[in-house]
């Protein structure tokens, strides 16, 4: 239970009503307005393009050619389930092709006015079945949403869409269908059900660690430079995850791997949707998403998504009230030519939470404590971007993307220097000040990608360039005050006052080369090489009280080279297995006794495994091994002094090398009509290989944020018509774990533990649907994150009800 909430706190400022619910209000106004039209496909059964199409299960083999050929197809692929093709090879125009795929199968492609209709032939089956729209561009994007489904068809992770099976490194997807099955809003409570991810760090900032090492974050597959606060769920497709070392495609970063942050992109259809939410500790929500055509032809389209959250905590004194506006329009400048246009804006007033310290016996407080201040923090962030795509009918593409963003962040903050007597309930003293932090980042990317035959065989070639900068100016205040009771005061409003004088300017930018091939060796073998040539710069100033000069980094670098390598082997046209290098490199500032900056650490991996399509691409599964070494660390250099400046100083040198390994399995999709599941098991093995410290080699290595043993699952079923004759028709019941070994700190020690979660919804009827989702079913009491004598040491949630009611139009 939350600590009461008592006269002398201060309720927090309440914006006006419209002004709060303004994002939601726009949404719904969009839904309402936009013509109802179609997009048009004038001159699309004419245009004549190459394909090489294998023979095979005749509802992959469509939607891949929905991808080649810019078709739109409506059909209802569950009555295409055990139809075969003869595949299609050579030039032919889009009415041919469907001619020769169709053939033998009993069915038929009708142009009309919204795309092709994949239907029976006159003397089949009259059966009708309720249409699934296949659109050829939402396959080359790799959207999920719509397909109602928890296995991916692609991902753009890697720049250009490529199927999971294609790619020779671990990846999962947190498709829309899971999201919304699930009810999850945070960007935390997803990637918390993403196989092999564990997070850190503290609410909506959390960073995701794979393997033993942090992440790198994309926005529409562009890198961003550093991390940030998360945006709302409601804005996106998916979210793709790839561990391993990606230096082809961020430059720098952790070895972990990369999350690509997919957002929604306009529909063709006109829609709209809104929900309501309600739950414990004070938990509101309402959110909105509208869009569709802009003009007759449908070359226009535009969409708006909008959420808005209030809420307190499981702590006493803990408050968030985050809202979202989101906003895009995609135009078609010419049948193979689109540009885009994106603008969001994030808002959250908090509570700032650092975690609690530590008792003097080494005991942790109650989990509904709290240490901290009693003002709100705020963190805005908005962002706009552009981007561009032309694809020419031999099937090459051009894409450039550019996004800029802004975040600014006021807080305030209070931590304790020192434990907490257990008797008297003081700390010798609290840290307690304002914080003043201002971000900029600019992303951009341009590549071209296509197909080259060359020696009987199919290839494909990318070419690339990205930039990434990122500029900040930080500062912050403290006081110290002495002899603090940390969990009943929380009015440190005088310190608050005191300004902020001393700011720092620091400016990063990265930029790199790429280039990538996929090379046919025979049918059933393909070779991946790629390669990133990267330079890193970083430079830094005081800018208050006075601007002083820049001083460069030793850390700067040009021309880093990061390769990559993989070889896929098609075993069967369900089963792949594959086998891949690759790596990233971090830069470092410290030096060596000649006073050289040493190389940049360098994290690589190699990985081996197998993956599989089942139920024609309803289910993705997939088995790996790993091994992650991480190199040239700096450690202390016992035989030499004198650096840093001083006699005394300590030098370095790159001899630190740690090791992860280990394996990991997962399966996603749809096994049985109404069956769902998403499940994965994750085990490492880590240690200190060399060290400055001998008792750490041999040791484990990120001990407090990678557990042993990892195990994600979520699963639901919908109710059939023929399941108990009928009486559950409209249910459905969902239901989640998640499990792991021990983690600890020098300080703490977290169990293992399991947390289960379960959901019961309703499809009232085509317009409504009620979901009552229980969180921590059990109210498991642990530490999502354990700490130090001073902070973190947050727990997780306990139990908690939510109760959704949706509207889609």
């Amino acid at each position: 239970m939350a600590l009461p909430r008592t006269a002398a706190q201060p309720a927090p400022a309440r914006l006006p009503f419209l002004v709060r619910h303004l994002p939601l209000a726009v949404a719904i106004a969009l839904a309402a307005l936009h013509p109802h039209a179609v997009r048009a496909q004038a001159g699309a059964g004419q245009t004549v393009a190459q394909y090489n199409i294998p023979a095979g299960p005749l509802a992959p083999a469509l939607s891949r050619y929905a991808q080649l050929s810019g078709a739109d197809i409506v059909v209802d692929t569950r009555s295409l389930q055990g139809l075969t093709t003869q595949g299609l090879q050579g030039s032919h125009s889009v009415a041919e092709g469907f001619g020769i795929l169709l053939r033998g199968t009993g069915y038929r492609a009708s142009r009309t006015a919204a795309g092709y209709v994949i239907e029976p032939e006159p003397r089949a089956s009259a059966v009708t079945l309720e249409p699934v729209r296949v659109d050829g561009d939402a396959w080359r994007n790799a959207s999920t949403e719509g397909t109602g489904s928890y296995a991916a068809r692609a991902v753009t992770i890697t720049k250009d869409a490529q199927s999971l099976r294609e790619i020779p490194q671990s990846v999962s997807v947190m498709t829309r269908q899971q999201m919304d099955d699930q009810g999850l809003t945070t960007v935390a409570d997803a990637l918390g059900y993403v196989t092999g991810l564990t997070p850190s760090d503290y609410e909506n900032t959390e960073k995701f660690n794979a393997r033993g090492f942090s992440t790198s974050a994309q926005y529409d597959g562009l890198p961003q430079q550093d991390t940030m606060a998360h945006m709302d769920l409601a804005i996106y497709d998916r979210i793709e995850v790839l561990r391993g070392p990606t230096g082809l495609l961020t430059g720098t970063g952790e070895p972990g791997g990369a999350i690509n942050y997919v957002r929604k992109r306009p529909r063709a259809e006109g829609h709209f949707s809104a929900s309501a939410s309600g739950g414990s500790w004070d938990h509101y929500r309402l959110e909105a998403d509208g869009g569709g055509p802009l003009n007759e032809s449908g070359t226009l389209r535009g969409r708006l998504v909008g959420a808005y959250e209030d809420e307190n905590k499981f702590y006493g004194w803990g408050r968030s009230e985050p809202r979202t506006f989101y906003g895009v329009l995609e135009y078609d400048l010419a049948p193979r030519t689109t540009i885009g246009l994106t603008a969001t804006y994030n808002d959250r007033r908090f509570r700032n939470f650092n975690g609690l310290p530590l008792y003097s016996d080494g005991s942790v407080p109650d989990r509904d404590a709290y240490v901290g201040p009693s003002k709100m923090s705020q963190m805005s962030t908005y962002d706009v971007g552009a981007d561009l795509t032309h694809r020419w009918d031999n099937g090459w593409e051009f894409k450039a993307a550019y996004l800029h963003r802004d975040t600014r962040y006021r807080g305030y903050s209070a931590f304790t220097g020192s434990r907490i007597d257990i008797d008297t309930g003081l700390a010798s003293g609290m840290s307690v000040g304002r914080i003043a932090n201002d971000f900029e980042w600019d992303q951009g990317d341009v590549h071209v990608s296509g197909p080259v035959r060359f020696l009987g065989q199919d290839h494909t070639l990318t070419l690339g360039y990205n930039y990434a900068r990122s500029d900040q100016t930080t500062g912050s205040r403290f006081s110290y005050i002495e002899n603090v009771a940390p969990l009943t005061e929380h009015d440190f409003n005088d310190a608050y006052a005191l300004p902020v004088l001393n700011r720092n300017n620091s400016i990063t930018t990265q930029s790199g080369i790429y280039a990538s091939g996929r090379f046919k060796l025979a049918d059933p073998l393909s070779l991946i090489l790629g390669g990133r040539w990267t330079d890193y710069r970083q430079k830094s100033r005081a800018v208050s009280p006075e601007v002083g000069a820049w001083k460069r980094s030793a850390a700067n670098t040009n021309d880093e080279f990061t390769p990559f390598g993989g070889i896929v082997l098609d075993v069967s046209r369900q089963v792949s297995v594959y086998a891949s290098y690759t790596d990233i490199f971090v830069p470092q500032s410290d030096q060596d006794y000649t006073g050289q900056t040493l190389k940049p650490r360098k994290g690589w991996q190699t990985e081996a495994g197998v993956k599989g399509e089942f139920f024609d691409g309803r289910l993705n599964a997939s088995l790996a091994v790993f091994r992650i070494r991480d190199q040239n660390r700096a450690i202390v250099d016992p035989d030499h002094i004198g650096c840093g400046g001083t006699p005394t100083g300590s030098c370095s040198r790159a001899a630190g090398l740690v090791q992860s390994q280990g394996w990991e399995t997962e399966i996603s999709g749809s096994p049985l009509p109404g069956w769902d599941i998403t499940a994965g098991y994750t085990y490492t093995h880590s240690k200190f290989l060399r060290d400055s410290d001998p008792a750490n080699v041999g040791q484990r290595f990120a001990a407090d944020i990678l557990p042993r043993h990892l195990f994600k699952l979520w699963t639901q079923y919908r109710f059939q018509q023929d399941d108990f004759d009928g009486a559950l028709n409209g249910w459905r019941v969902g239901m989640g774990v998640q499990a792991q070994s021990d983690v600890y700190t020098s300080s703490m020690r977290q169990g293992g533990y399991a947390v289960v979660s379960a959901r019961l919804g309703y499809q009232i009827n085509k317009q409504w649907d009620a979901a009552l989702s229980i969180n921590n079913l059990f109210d498991r009491e642990y530490l999502r994150t354990p700490g130090y004598d001073i902070f973190y040491n947050i727990y997780g949630a306990p139990r908690s009800a939510i109760l959704t009611l949706r509207y889609t139009m």
